[in-house]
């Protein structure tokens, strides 16, 4: 009867170590998560609608001034605009009022992040956190530049045309001056050519 009280014992004594760990354990996790939250909340998070997000996807950075201070927590549609919703985990960062944040490029590989500029100038007081500037494709950088290009090329048309126009201008102008010029030319050196022959002939007589 003793051996079989002992094994009830040692059951129930190895089941409440059991229960106790699992306890600890969840005690733990509750803890810890406890504690994620606690700090999650306290990191600032910011909301802001989007024509085109241009490849920002849950997880991309948000950078202020080319530092790294966040990240996008959530991309979403809502309607004809993009929802994006990101959070501030740097200690002590206060984003100003009137800051101007856009998509660009972050490195070689193409990827995108979120661009946060402080205001150089002073802002009005009721002034929103953010004044959102759409981001701009290549390809629209692109089809502005191909639009450029093709402007100074018709300036330039114009200006080469208008010197051509001038050029004829002073050529008709001058063309009497420069025929009568010429034939001076021409009967002076006849004169000249008819007196040399005159003194030759004399010579010989």
């Amino acid at each position: 009867m003793k051996g079989i009280d002992n094994k009830i014992k040692y059951k129930k004594l190895a089941r409440f170590i059991e229960l106790s760990i699992w306890f600890l354990l969840l005690v733990f996790v509750l803890g810890i998560g406890y504690i994620a939250k606690q700090n999650y909340n306290q990191h600032k998070t910011y909301q802001i609608f989007l024509q085109d997000v241009d490849g920002i996807i849950k997880g991309s950075p948000v950078r202020m001034m080319g530092i790294h201070i966040g990240y996008v927590r959530k991309v979403k549609i809502i309607n004809d605009m993009v929802f994006v919703d990101f959070i501030i985990n740097q200690d002590g960062i206060e984003i100003p009022k009137g800051s101007k944040v856009t998509v660009e490029f972050t490195g070689l590989g193409g990827s995108k992040s979120i661009e946060i500029y402080t205001p150089k100038d002073k802002v009005p007081k009721g002034s929103q956190t953010f004044e959102v500037q759409q981001p701009r494709r290549l390809g629209a950088a692109l089809s502005l530049l191909d639009s450029m290009l093709e402007k100074i090329s018709a300036i330039m048309f114009q200006c080469t045309s208008f010197t051509d126009s001038i050029n004829r201008a002073f050529s008709q102008a001058e063309t009497p001056k420069s025929n009568k010029s010429m034939s001076e030319v021409l009967n002076d050196t006849d004169s000249w050519l008819d007196e040399t022959q005159k003194k030759m002939d004399k010579n010989k007589k």
